[in-house]
Parts: C-alpha cells; structure tokens; sequence
C-alpha cells in the first residue's frame, strides 16, 4: 500500500513553523508496512491544495491530509477536496451541538464561523474530536482512501491512536514491524556509541538507530517477521546489560512518568526548591497525570534572601560557598523537605547566564541535590548552553537523580 501525507497551512513554509504530523503518521504507516511515496507542505491557497490532493491520489493508494479544518476562511481542506472530487457539503447539526457545548462548558458563547467546521460530505465517516473543536473525516472516493485530521498536534496524536492506528490493524493484518525504544539518561551520544561497540561485534554490526533528544539518547530497535518480538527481546537484554540503570525508560516514558511510578510505588513524596530552573522542575513533575498523589509542592528560590526564608538555608552556607554550591543545593533540598513535610526533596541551584558567572563558578554550572531524613546525594554539572536549554537540561539531571536515588534505595 502506497501512502501521501499533505499538511496544510502557510504558517509551516515560513521560518517559524516545522510540519511535525507527518513524522507521527509515518511512523504509523512504518509499524503496519505501509510505503510513504510522498509528503508535502501546502500553503492555504485553494488552487495549490486542489492540485496537490489530485497529484497524491494519481500516484498512491491512500491519502492523509492534516490541517485547513479550523473555522477561518484560510481554512479550506473542505473546499479543496469539494473542487477535487465534486462533492458537495452540508451541516450536521449533532457536531454544530457538540462544538456549541464545548464553547458553553467553558463559559464562552460559539462564534458563527465555527460552523464552518460542522461542514461535512455524503458518505463520510466523522471522527469524533476529543481534545478540541474540528472533527476529522474519513472518506472513500475514486478508488482511494482520505483521512483528514486536524492539525493541532496533540488533538493529531490522539486521532491517530484512535481512529487510524485500529483501521490500519484491520486493514493490514496487524503490525508488520515491531519496534521497542530503549531511554538513557546522564549520558552523551558519543558515550552511548563508546560503549555499543561490543554489541555491533555481536551482531555483525547491524544498524542500531541511536536518537539525541532534549538532553536524553534513545536507542531503536526494529524488527520484522514472525519472530520480530523475540529478536527485539533478546537485543533488549543485551542492551539492559551493557548499560544497566542508566536505561531509565521504554517506548513513551519520560523521567517525570517514571519518577511518578516509582514514588507511587514506594508510597513516597517528594518537594522541589529551584532557583535557575524557575519552576521548571516543578512544572514537569505536574505533567504527569495523577502527580497530586506524590508532589507535595515547590518553590522558586531564586535570591539569597528566598533560599533562607522560603527553604531555611543557612546564611552562613551562602556566605561561606556561595548560592551556586554542593553545600547550598544540600541545604535547599533538606529545608524544601522539611518545610512541605516530604520523604523527599531536591534542590537546584545554578548559573543559566549569559551573565553572572566567574572563573570558578561559570556560567553553565549547576548544583543538584536530593535528599532524604538520613541522606543526601549530589550532582555539581556543566551545561554551557542558552538558558532554555541549561534549564532543561538541569532538569533533567534532577529527574534523573531522583530515579537513580529512588532505585537504588529500595
């Protein structure tokens, strides 16, 4: 089966804007052997949309198209596909209701032009849109199988799960390729590949797909066949060996969902004292659904006079070694533990910059500490960076002490 992806909108041919939703279609096309032959980016001009969706369908057996659904006049996935295919519209009050009701249970009233996305085709299969206002479609015409989603990522993601993955298992026979990610923490790309070498001499130096990601490396397995899973399972051993608990994860983990499992498990809490993350820290713990189970709050602590107050830190500590010290984040973590009344809790502090640092202490330096009522470990890292990226890049080093300190008591 050959595949097309269009995604609409101007806003992903300028600088600003990346066309992501192809990559998570592909990836489910890839799990069920399906052959991307085609993607492409279309702005929101009627005339290029009407001949991109006639080029795709000349030229593969199914089509999916992100985007244009939204109420604006920009918006006209709809329209192309009227002037393509000569089918004519028209609304569905039970979807003109659900939006209505969407609008009114936030105490907003819906605008007219939300109409415009209750528009639908004879014969169309309506996909049910749970996280926001623009339902997508599935439509057979000519031969050819449309699917046509919205193209806010997120409400994407979900209809993928839901509606075209399940068609795919059907239509397909099941998976035709098994995959299994493997997640590593506290380690670079090039310590990662340093230490794989004794696995590509095992394996005749098969490909292993190794991904970077936001201060983290991923390891890919893929497999086909009948006995895809139990290749996959013994080069998961193989792996599990070779880096042990450096692995903090699989397939959709995040060091915050694995930290929320592990304290759940232990039945324990946790509190958070940053000052160069801003809040950052305790924004991704909350992420995670259910966190209110563990997380028992934070605070920024980002002066002198906070981390004394707020935290208790010893003046004389800050004196003596200054904010950005092993002994400081010791003392922050101690004090946001004892404050929030937690088994246990972390303290961060650093340098983000690009100003503020010193020879001894430059910019990038960051101090990690979690603690509990009989210990503590720590962290001093270096992350020379934009401010973004060293906040989450800290972050993830406290995660990923936590995890570690977790594990290894218990």
């Amino acid at each position: 089966m050959k595949a097309s992806i269009i995604a609409v909108g101007s806003e992903m041919l300028g600088p600003t804007r990346l066309d992501t939703n192809s990559l998570k279609i592909t990836a489910a096309f890839e799990d069920f052997g399906v052959t991307v032959v085609r993607k492409s980016v279309v702005g929101d001009v009627l005339r290029d949309l009407v001949d991109e969706i006639r080029y795709c369908l000349d030229h593969s057996d199914l089509l999916v198209i992100t985007g244009g659904l939204g109420p604006t006049e920009d918006d006209m996935t709809r329209d192309a596909l009227v002037e393509a295919f000569g089918l004519q519209m028209e609304i569905d009050q039970s979807i003109v209701d659900r939006i209505e009701a969407r609008f009114k249970a936030r105490g907003w009233k819906m605008p007219e032009v939300n109409k415009r996305q209750a528009n639908v085709f004879r014969g169309q299969t309506t996909l049910r849109n749970e996280r926001g206002t623009a339902p997508g479609f599935f439509l057979a015409a000519k031969g050819k199988d449309i699917w046509v989603f919205p193209g806010v990522p997120h409400e994407l993601e979900w209809m993928i799960e839901t509606y075209l993955v399940p068609w795919l298992q059907q239509k397909r026979g099941g998976r035709a390729r098994q995959r299994r990610v493997l997640k590593i923490a506290g380690m670079t790309e090039s310590g990662v590949e340093e230490k794989l070498k004794p696995y590509y001499d095992a394996h005749n130096h098969e490909p292993l797909t190794i991904l970077a990601t936001s201060g983290t490396i991923e390891l890919h397995l893929i497999a086909d066949g009948s006995d895809a899973q139990s290749v996959i399972a013994g080069r998961e051993k193989e792996l599990v060996t070779i880096f042990g608990d450096k692995i903090y994860g699989y397939d959709g983990d995040s060091l915050e969902s694995v930290i929320g499992r592990l304290l759940l498990e232990h039945q324990a809490t946790v509190s958070v004292a940053e000052s160069c993350t801003g809040g950052l820290l305790a924004s991704r713990i909350t992420d995670v659904p259910g966190s209110s189970g563990y997380f028992m709050g934070g605070a920024v602590t980002y002066t002198a006079d906070s981390k004394m107050f707020i935290a208790g830190v010893d003046p004389a500590l800050i004196q003596q070694f200054g904010e950005v010290s092993e002994q400081v984040a010791v003392d922050l973590a101690k004090g946001v533990r004892r404050r929030f009344h937690t088994t246990y809790g972390i303290g961060v502090t650093g340098i983000a910059g690009p100003g503020g640092g010193t020879e001894p202490k430059p910019v990038g330096t960051v101090h990690i500490a979690v603690a509990d009522s009989d210990r503590y470990e720590h962290r001093k890292l270096f992350w020379p960076t934009t401010r973004s990226l060293f906040k989450w890049f800290a972050t993830n080093s406290a995660l990923d002490l936590l995890r570690l300190y977790l594990t290894r008591a218990h």
